[in-house]
């Protein structure tokens, strides 16, 4: 079975730019678009919270639910705003949906054969100094840590 590489799939392409012919995608440019994406996406929830007069820091941490929901994980003296701007934002939970499947092909390629535990959830850290991504294992319910 021939391999995919962003030359056979548009999907690839539309991702990563065009490769030479045969080769496929590298970890590099995976981790590059990743890079770019976490700030694209930190670069919006910030407009949208400063719009909302949310300040950072300090820093908060978002997680993704396995229901698809946002979560406000950190302490913040406006943790009822940042919640009410998260319920509901079909955005923001987009944009932070494309980080994490980058994230996720990142640490698979990077990880080959390991099974990462279903407990394992994504977060970004809004921080004053940027945004951070990590994978943490603990309960991905909510209010579970």
């Amino acid at each position: 079975m021939q391999s995919e590489s962003a030359v056979a799939n548009p999907g690839l392409v539309r991702l990563f730019g065009q490769t030479e012919a045969g080769e496929a995608v590298s970890l590099t440019a995976i981790r590059g678009r990743a890079s770019k994406q976490l700030t694209r996406f930190a670069t919006l929830a910030q407009q949208q919270l400063g719009d909302r007069a949310i300040t950072i820091p300090p820093a908060l941490s978002l997680v993704s639910r396995p229901e698809g929901e946002l979560e406000l994980e950190s302490q913040h003296p406006q943790a009822d705003a940042i919640r009410a701007w998260l319920r509901g934002n079909s955005t923001i939970a987009k944009k932070f949906k494309e980080v994490e499947v980058l994230f996720e092909i990142v640490r698979a390629a990077e990880h080959p054969g390991v099974v990462f535990p279903e407990e394992s959830c994504f977060h970004i850290g809004l921080t004053s100094a940027g945004p951070i991504a990590y994978f943490e294992d603990h309960s991905c319910t909510p209010g579970g840590h």
